[in-house]
């Protein structure tokens, strides 16, 4: 009997060591095969192109991994044990404005959390500035908007994140935002900040008098008004009115819908023309940022930076600018990563090969030994120099040479997050390799 006792008493130890042994090893055999958790691989659909460098198609460390690894590390937390929150930041040009490109990302990094989604995040409802809004969130309004793009040289106004804002001057303006994913899916939230120029000649904004509100309070810092919600809601209405008669005009900045659910982020910021200056001369830019920290940036603005003649492109000059941009974002957070997307292939003004974009490239890896980032040569995927008109013929670039069709910009979402889920793959990898 005493040798009886001594097997069970062995077995309830051994079992639990067995348990988490096998636990363990699961975790880092799915690690190369991180779809496998989701139910559904984005890429497996990816059409196959002769001109598509599938060989170019991954992430490059010209300055290590140490940095990007911690990014990946926080997914991981997320990914396995639905813990915690990161935030994706994708600024651009127009490219990022007209959401589809962000759109599929989004829905594409959603896939690596087993479901999970996190909150809508900053948007801007472009309708009120009457220029083009992303199909993946509705608005509607009363009352006469006009919008004012950092983009545009002639423009002085108080931009914020956005890097556009719409002001009105009529009393009572009402705003309806709904935001949804590709299966029309409503992102829910119970906190909104309403991002707006403050000071004494600004309306007040309060929601709908249907949506029970908890608490509210003002940041003139920052230059917003947030509120907390009772319930979780999916349809988000606010209206501007007059509490004082030295109250004039109301300027809005952004949006950004909140919740307390764990999950991914995505936020696009994009502004059509955008160039790297676009957004070094918007005043709010910085205070704005640091209600909405980003973990890592994806950064795509170099295409309207570098449209122009050959000769007249500084690379110094747009190293410069991107420094600056840069150390923004380390200064709201010093342990941000980021990610350069080299330009597309292009043309300039329709007639000649921009050959520039090899000029951008040259800085992007620069930039990216100099700041211990990641980036994607999106370039030498699509197929080199001169691949846009094969893209064109595909149909999925526009004619004008530059800009992309909405299978095309699905086409690019999907190479970027197959480069980037490929890197996480190493890195589970290589973490497996350290574990017992």
């Amino acid at each position: 009997m005493k040798k009886i006792r001594v097997r069970w008493q062995n077995l309830w130890f051994w079992l639990p060591v067995g348990i988490a042994a096998f636990l363990i090893f699961s975790r880092f055999a799915a690690s190369f095969s991180p779809e496998s958790r989701t139910g559904y691989n984005p890429v497996d659909d990816i059409p196959g192109y002769p001109f598509v460098n599938t060989d170019e198609n991954r992430l490059k460390f010209p300055g290590g991994k140490q940095g990007f690894n911690r990014f990946f590390a926080r997914l991981d937390t997320l990914t396995f044990y639905g813990e915690g929150k990161i935030n994706i930041m994708h600024i651009g040009g127009s490219h990022v404005q007209g959401g589809t490109l962000t759109a599929r990302m989004r829905d594409n990094m959603n896939t690596l959390t087993g479901g999970m989604r996190g909150e809508r995040g900053f948007l801007f409802p472009f309708r009120l500035a009457h220029t083009n809004n992303p199909r993946n969130f509705k608005v509607s309004y009363t009352g006469k908007w006009k919008g004012c793009r950092s983009s545009k040289n002639r423009n002085h106004c108080p931009w914020g994140l956005a890097g556009i804002t719409a002001t009105t001057y009529d009393n009572h303006s009402r705003v309806m935002l709904y935001a949804f994913d590709k299966d029309s899916v409503n992102y829910p939230f119970n906190a909104v900040k309403i991002y707006h120029l403050p000071g004494p000649d600004s309306f007040d904004v309060k929601p709908d008098s249907s949506m029970k509100v908890d608490t509210s309070w003002t940041d003139t810092v920052a230059g917003f008004t947030a509120f907390r919600f009772a319930v979780m809601y999916d349809t988000l209405i606010f209206e501007t009115f007059r509490s004082d008669s030295l109250q004039k005009k109301f300027v809005l900045q952004g949006i950004k819908l909140e919740n307390d659910r764990p999950g991914i982020s995505y936020t696009a910021i994009g502004v059509n023309g955008a160039k790297v200056p676009s957004y070094l001369r918007c005043p709010y830019f910085e205070p704005q940022l640091a209600t909405a920290v980003p973990d890592l940036v994806i950064l795509g603005i170099g295409i309207n930076d570098s449209y122009m003649p050959e000769d007249d492109f500084s690379p110094e000059e747009y190293e410069d600018n991107y420094r600056r941009l840069l150390n923004i974002f380390r200064r709201v957070n010093p342990d941000v990563q980021f990610l350069f997307l080299t330009n597309n292939d292009s043309y300039y003004k329709r007639r000649f090969p921009n050959a520039n974009v090899y000029k951008v490239r040259k800085s992007m890896e620069k930039l990216a030994a100099e700041y211990g980032a990641a980036y994607w040569d999106f370039f030498a995927v699509m197929g080199g120099y001169n691949s846009i008109r094969m893209w064109e013929y595909e149909g999925l670039a526009k004619h004008d040479l530059i800009h992309f069709t909405p299978a095309g910009y699905v086409l690019q979402a999907d190479l970027l997050f197959k480069s980037i889920r490929d890197s996480y793959g190493d890195y589970l990898a290589e973490q497996s390799e350290f574990k017992p």
